[in-house]
C-alpha cells in the first residue's frame, strides 16, 4: 500500500484523500486501540515538523565554482542540497572530512566527482550510498530503512526518471529457507476453547464479541468458540507464542490490561504456549522432493510500477512495520512525515490497518 500526494491536490483535498483512502482499508476491521482512540493521520503537524527540519537543514551558503554542466547542477539540487546539512552527512564527508567528500563546500564540481563513486544512477537503489545508510551507517531517523529510501529518492530525482515518469518496478529475490517441520491450527477448536479463550471471553469481551454493546472486530472473545476460534488465529503465533499479538499487545502496546501489563502478558504468553504445546508438529515426509520455503511476509510486495508521478511533493509507502511515524519517501523537502494515533496495526507487505471507522468524513463528500 502507499500513497501519493501531488502538487495539484489542495489542502483539504489532501486531508481527504487521506482519509477515504484508509476508510478503504478500515474494512478490514480489528480491534481498537488502547482507550478506544479514532484513528488518525496527522498531516497538519507533519507540515509543522517538516517546516521545522527545513528551517534548521536546508540552504546553504555555497559560493564555489558554479556546475560546469546541467548534471552538475541537478545533482546539487537533488541529493547535495539535501545530504550536506552537519545532521545528515555534512559533518564527515564535507570540506577535508572522510573521502568520498561527496557534500563538500568548496568545489560542487569535485562533490559531484566523488558522489559518483557511491551512486548508481541506473539503478538508484543499488547505490553503494543507500547501502550504507540502510544498513544502520549515520541514519538521520529513526529508521535505516526510512533514510535508504530517500536517498534512493534523492538519487532518482537527480537521474531525472521522476518528472514525467514513473515508478519502476524492482523486484528482489527473498531469503532462501529450508522447509521443515511445522505447526498447524486443529482443525476443532476444543484446544484453544481450554486454554486461551477463557482469557478472552473473560477480558476482552466487552468489545471483541459478537454480542457487545458495541461490536469491534474480530469477535475472538465470542461465546461461541468455533467463532472465537476463527477470529483468534491470525493473533497467534504457534511457533512463537511471544510473538502473538494477544501477548505483544498486552506486554509492549498496553491495551486493555485488566492488571499489571507484564503480568497480563505473562498470563496470556503461559496460555497461548499451552495450546501450542498441545498441538503435534507435522513433519516432512522424507521421500518428498521439496523446494524452499516462503513465509506470508516473503512474498512479492505491491509494487506501484506504471503510475505516472509528475509533481510529487509526498510519497508514503509504509515500509517501516513498526513504530508511530509513516515516512514521507518522495525525496522532496522538506519531508512531511506522518503521525500514525488511535487504532492502527502494521501489517506484512508494507501496510498500516486501521480499525475503526473515521469520523472526519462527511457523508457525501468526495
Amino acid at each position: 500500500m502507499s500513497l501519493l500526494l501531488n502538487q495539484r491536490q489542495s489542502y483539504s483535498r489532501v486531508l481527504r484523500h487521506i482519509t477515504l483512502l484508509f476508510l478503504c482499508v478500515l474494512l478490514s476491521a480489528c480491534g481498537s486501540g488502547s482507550g478506544g482512540k479514532q484513528a488518525q493521520l496527522d498531516l497538519e503537524a507533519a507540515a509543522a515538523a517538516a517546516s521545522s527540519a527545513n528551517a534548521n537543514n536546508n540552504g546553504s551558503d555555497y559560493s564555489g565554482p558554479d556546475p560546469q554542466t546541467v548534471d552538475v547542477q541537478q545533482f546539487r539540487l537533488y541529493l547535495w542540497e539535501n545530504l550536506m546539512p552537519q545532521n545528515r552527512c555534512g559533518s564527515c564527508h564535507g570540506d577535508g572530512g572522510q573521502s568520498p567528500s561527496f557534500v563538500r563546500q568548496d568545489d560542487i564540481n569535485l562533490a559531484y566527482a566523488a558522489a559518483n563513486t557511491v551512486v548508481n544512477l541506473s539503478s538508484p537503489i543499488e547505490s553503494l550510498m543507500v547501502q550504507k545508510v540502510g544498513g544502520g551507517h549515520n541514519c538521520w531517523l529513526p529508521s535505516d530503512s526510512a533514510c535508504a529510501d530517500l536517498i534512493t529518492a534523492y538519487i532518482t530525482n537527480w537521474a531525472g526518471n521522476v518528472v514525467g515518469g514513473a515508478k519502476t518496478i524492482i523486484l528482489t529475490a527473498p531469503n532462501l529457507k529450508d522447509a521443515g517441520d511445522s505447526k498447524n491450527f486443529p482443525e476443532d477448536a476444543s484446544l484453544f476453547s481450554s486454554n486461551v479463550h477463557p482469557l478472552l471471553t473473560t477480558y476482552c469481551a466487552e468489545c471483541h464479541s459478537d454480542t457487545a454493546v458495541v461490536p469491534q472486530s474480530p469477535y475472538f472473545a465470542s461465546a461461541d468458540a468455533d467463532v472465537a476460534y476463527e477470529a483468534a488465529k491470525s493473533k497467534l503465533d504457534l511457533d512463537t507464542p511471544a510473538n502473538s499479538r494477544f501477548v505483544v499487545r498486552l506486554g509492549s502496546e498496553f491495551h486493555n490490561c485488566w492488571s499489571s501489563c507484564g503480568e497480563n502478558s505473562d498470563e496470556m504468553l503461559a496460555a497461548v504456549s499451552a495450546f501450542s504445546n498441545g498441538i503435534v508438529q507435522t513433519s516432512i515426509d522424507p521421500d518428498l522432493v521439496i523446494s524452499k520455503a516462503l513465509q506470508l511476509g516473503d512474498g512479492v510486495l505491491a509494487n506501484s510500477g506504471g503510475r505516472d508521478e509528475t509533481n510529487i511533493v509526498a510519497l508514503y509507502e509504509f515500509k517501516t512495520g513498526t513504530g508511530t511515524t509513516a515516512y514521507d519517501t518522495s525525496g522532496i523537502e522538506p519531508s512531511l512525515n506522518l503521525n500514525l494515533s488511535g487504532s492502527y496495526e502494521w501489517v506484512g507487505g508494507w501496510g498500516v490497518l486501521y480499525c475503526k471507522w473515521l469520523k472526519s468524513v462527511t457523508p457525501g463528500h468526495e
